[in-house]
């Protein structure tokens, strides 16, 4: 989530924070990069997801934790998108 501070400074959740800087890093592109339109993202390779970049970012390294986080901050703040907005493609996920 994105807040207002009474200063007028704008704080961004961590788990948000995290995620952006984890797509964003184009070091990482093998294992996660920004969809085509880049309004979504893509998880290429989720061992080295799981083994490299999660223990970097998250205080674990369980693919299923950060999903669920994930869909819990869709959910809360999206509730207009489906569950299916998760979609499964080819072996890689597609986050929207």
């Amino acid at each position: 989530m994105v807040k207002s501070a009474d200063n007028g400074s704008v704080s961004v959740a961590p788990f948000l924070k995290k995620c952006y800087d984890m797509v964003d890093d184009d070091s990482t592109d093998s294992i996660i990069s920004w969809g085509q339109n880049n309004d979504s993202f893509v998880v290429w390779d989720r061992t080295q997801f799981c083994v490299q970049l999660l223990p970097k970012y998250f205080k674990h390294s369980n693919f299923s934790s950060f999903v669920r986080q994930l869909n819990i901050y869709v959910s809360s703040t999206h509730p207009h998108l489906p569950f299916s907005s998760l979609i499964a493609q080819l072996g890689s996920l597609l986050f929207f």
